[in-house]
């Protein structure tokens, strides 16, 4: 199938940026390495107030060559979350916008892939936007994460994004008029992951990530990132991690294998847990709580639960091994030995799980690497190195930023 736009939609990039005069030049800088299309190319910069001009200055003083540039400063200080909705408003004009924070890089191919991906997701109900990075960690429980490989370049996921994304015109909509009937503060619900119902008031991604949960809503995943977080210091971190960064797409890749929504196969959601395995363990779809990270404990009740942990006086049903990556291939090709358990809960009065074996989390988080790395770096010589950072910290920010 032919991805290829013989006419390239309306695409604007639009660049958030607010204190950090050098995470924004680095972003711009990135920009104009990237590849584009012999037609225009808008960007637009938005600025929100801040104590200092500097990310105004060089915005202003940047040269874009792909087309115009629009500065928008913000007279007044909006915050995070205001700032990054704000930008929604751009659809007005265009039939889509790239949203890119200012602590991003992106990939040579980041535009081509958005294009691609915006005509032919475009009109799908079922879509709410188009990612442009890549996990590589679940970000619940900081352990590897790594779909399925199916042949296509994008997968789906019921998981909004804030390190690099398309907002398509409709779906955005769709989700503002959702927002402002739930805009309010939320709490732990057992249909959520917990860590987004503790994120700070200034998180927009938590309402855009809840609203793909309770609406079934999914972002397009590509397999290989075209953007890439720096985790510098700002609003939601004190920067100096790593964990996020990942991997760009720097190939001259022309055609992106795009499937149709209808027939892929591969899905995930708001968990990083696969969705649609219920065939492979002989039970409905809405009686089973699939939960291989251990996040859910199984919260809404389903009568089988595939987790794993020990669940005690739990009758076991079946067992798969931890043999292939992803987890979920074990279940699909019936890989014998344990690992990971399918209970029935039928007849438990009171759930009870027990703690995720040793062997299990080698898996999930490659121990076995830590060691090796414990053991080439030096544990003396880690420590030093972390203390060392946490006291640099202490010193800049306070200790009860720190901690």
């Amino acid at each position: 199938m032919n991805n290829i736009p013989q006419v390239f939609p309306n695409v604007a990039i639009v660049v958030i940026g607010y204190s950090r005069p050098d995470s924004i030049q680095r972003l711009l800088s990135s920009l104009l390495q990237a590849d584009y299309p012999q037609q225009e190319i808008p960007l637009i910069i938005s600025i929100d107030k801040s104590p200092s001009d500097k990310v105004s200055e060089y915005a202003q003083s940047f040269e874009w060559p792909y087309g115009t540039k629009h500065i928008v400063r913000h007279s007044q200080n909006l915050g995070l979350r205001k700032h990054v909705l704000k930008c929604g408003d751009f659809l007005e004009q265009y039939e889509a916008v790239i949203i890119l924070e200012d602590d991003l890089l992106v990939s040579p191919r980041f535009y081509y892939f958005a294009c691609q991906a915006v005509n032919k997701y475009n009109r799908n109900e079922c879509i709410a936007g188009i990612s442009l990075y890549s996990f590589a960690i679940n970000y619940h429980t900081r352990s590897f994460f790594l779909p399925e490989q199916d042949g296509n370049d994008v997968y789906f996921m019921n998981c909004a994004q804030s390190w690099g994304q398309v907002w398509l015109r409709k779906p955005w909509q769709d989700f503002i008029t959702w927002y402002s009937k739930h805009s309010e503060e939320f709490t732990e619900q057992p249909h959520l992951p917990l860590s987004i119902c503790h994120w700070p008031k200034s998180s927009w991604l938590k309402y855009h990530t809840k609203y793909c949960i309770e609406n079934n809503k999914y972002f397009v995943y590509p397999h290989i990132s075209l953007t890439t977080n720096s985790d510098d210091p700002g609003s939601h971190s004190y920067g100096g991690s790593t964990l996020f960064q990942v991997s760009l797409l720097y190939g001259k890749k022309e055609h992106y294998q795009l499937p149709e929504f209808s027939e892929s196969k591969v899905f995930y959601d708001g968990f990083f847990e696969r969705k649609f395995l219920a065939p492979y363990l002989d039970v409905k779809e809405e009686e089973v709580c699939i939960d291989f990270y251990g996040m859910k404990n199984n919260r809404e009740n389903k009568r089988y639960w595939l987790t794993t942990k020990k669940i005690g006086r739990a009758k076991v049903i079946r067992t798969f091994g931890l043999k292939l990556r992803p987890y979920e291939m074990n279940i699909i090709q019936s890989i014998p030995g344990e690992g990971l358990t399918l209970y029935d809960t039928l007849s438990m009065k009171k759930i009870k799980s027990g703690p995720t074996p040793a062997f299990v989390l080698k898996y999930m988080h490659g121990i076995g690497s830590i060691a090796l790395f414990l053991y080439t770096f030096g544990i003396w010589k880690l420590i030093h190195t972390s203390f060392s950072e946490y006291f640099h910290r202490m010193k800049k920010w306070g200790f009860r930023k720190v901690f």
